[in-house]
């Protein structure tokens, strides 16, 4: 089996065994703590995530695009950046972790509507819960590390691992019957035990003690600059639009509503990652080829993953939509199950949508040009933010969905042409009506289906078995329509599944 393809394997696997333990863990937290306590986790962990991504500098993704690119020929400089970004990346986290503990208060304040836990209570909350989140910052350096070796199978057994520590912590404390500030204490310990298996498998794996020392060596620096600046942009400018809809339902609305619909944003996010997974375990692949010039390979590589989001996404999607209701219901109760149903349906358009640009995004990147996706950020904070608000002011939750949508069609018309045209040299227009199409067939099978279904009574057996017809229908008309491109990418995941012959 490839290396490619097998990193695809542990990406998709540990992306789903971490969607269905964070379910488990939502309905727990929810459930016993209440919708306050588990609205101030959510918008902690949201915080943290946005501050961690403006202070990411860039760094990750330099990691994964140097290693893959220079470590079988010049391993001496991939050390040298390890330590300087080791440097920046923990000099990051205790400045903004002591931002955060010192203005706590002020957000439990000024910034959330609490109805059920002090403002003292919840300002203790978000200082043990940043201090935890934000560690994504050094762990992301080394899980970058890891990718950039092309070995998706450590940065999966940590990640997966974490959330298992972190679930059967939070079970044993709710059943003594501990309370929220031990919970928080409990995933902030599951941040930090991560951090440690990185450096104790970066060192099993033959990375040398003094790469994970903190050092400075100003010639990277000034070697990944440019890319590394147009990254830091990206990365957090696009968190800023990817939270954007959770901090305004934060500031707008009631908590509560913020921890139901964070729910649901994490539901659909969780496929969105799924999906990611493959890309990312492709990022390395389509570095090397760039370093190598291989344009040919790296286009008809470029295809098939391509070929094989847009596709196999659909269904993914669709499939959340089939289940919003029963899953919201488990979790919550039927009211809440109504209410964040179009909310959910606009959260996964827009994530398709993202999903269908995502292998274009890394082959910029691979190819040297994250000044394109950087631009597009920029441009789209001043033009995005401004409709959110009102959406949200005027449609509530099913505002906050839309500006999901509203973001990623600003991106289907700034930043898909020019990656089509400057990176790879394909057209714009044949780009947009491969996917339009995909979204057609995908309407087409599902839609009538989804109507059919809540007719009949939305029972979960009948939107599974009407689910599972539509799927039989789209996979059919995907193969009529798409042609050989498909068939070549759906070969190749099959392949992937099993070992290659001796």
């Amino acid at each position: 089996m490839s290396t490619l393809r097998r990193n695809i394997l542990y990406n998709v696997g540990g992306q789903g065994l971490l969607m269905l333990l964070g379910l488990i863990a939502v309905r727990l937290v929810f459930r016993q703590l209440g919708a306050d306590a588990f609205g101030i986790i959510l918008f902690a962990q949201s915080m943290g995530l946005v501050l961690a991504s403006v202070l990411e500098l860039g760094i990750s993704s330099t990691t994964v695009r140097e290693v893959a690119a220079h470590v079988r020929d010049d391993n001496r400089y991939v050390w040298d950046l390890l330590r300087t970004a080791t440097s920046l990346y923990w000099g990051a986290y205790l400045l903004v972790g002591l931002a955060a503990v010192l203005s706590a208060g002020w957000l439990a304040r000024h910034w959330l509507t609490l109805q059920s836990i002090g403002a003292g209570d919840a300002a203790r909350l978000i200082q043990i819960l940043a201090l935890g989140v934000l560690l994504v910052l050094p762990r992301s350096l080394y899980g970058s590390l890891f990718r950039g070796l092309q070995r998706m199978r450590v940065t999966n057994v940590v990640e997966v691992g974490t959330l298992t520590l972190q679930l059967l912590g939070t079970i044993a404390i709710l059943a003594l019957h501990g309370d929220a500030v031990a919970v928080a204490w409990c995933l902030t310990a599951g941040y930090a035990a991560s951090v440690v298996a990185y450096v104790v498998l970066a060192q099993r794996a033959g990375i040398p003690a003094r790469a994970l020392v903190p050092g400075y060596k100003p010639a990277v620096v000034r070697r990944n600059l440019r890319f590394a600046l147009h990254m830091m942009s990206i990365s957090a400018l696009g968190t800023v639009h990817g939270q954007m809809d959770k901090l305004l339902v934060s500031k707008l609305m009631p908590v509560t509503a913020l921890a139901t619909y964070g729910f649901a944003s994490t539901m659909v996010a969780g496929i969105l990652r799924l999906v990611s997974s493959i890309v990312q375990a492709a990022f390395p692949a389509f570095s090397e080829l760039a370093r190598q010039h291989d344009e040919a390979t790296l286009v008809r590589r470029y295809h098939r993953v391509h070929s094989l989001i847009i596709f196999g996404a659909a269904p993914l999607f669709a499939g959340v939509v089939f289940g919003a209701e029963p899953i919201l219901r488990y979790v919550f109760n039927d009211a809440v199950a109504q209410a964040l149903i179009l909310p959910t349906v606009l959260l996964c358009v827009g994530s398709y949508m993202n999903a269908s640009v995502s292998a274009l995004y890394v082959v910029s990147l691979a190819v040297g040009r994250p000044d394109i996706a950087a631009r597009q950020n920029a441009i789209a904070l001043i033009i995005v933010p401004p409709i959110a608000v009102v959406s949200v002011l005027r449609f509530g939750l099913a505002g906050a969905g839309a500006s999901w949508v509203f973001y990623h069609l600003f991106a289907y018309a700034y930043g898909v042409p020019r990656m089509c045209r400057e990176c790879l040299g394909l057209s714009p227009r044949l780009w947009i009506v491969g996917v339009a199409r995909i979204m057609a067939v995908t309407v087409i099978s599902y839609g009538p289906a989804y109507w059919l279904a809540t007719a009949l009574g939305g029972r979960a057996a009948i939107l599974a078995i009407f689910f599972a017809l539509a799927s039989a229908g789209y996979v059919g008309a995907g193969y009529l329509l798409l042609g050989g491109e498909l068939r070549s990418a759906a070969n190749q995941l099959r392949t992937a599944a099993r070992p290659e012959a001796a």
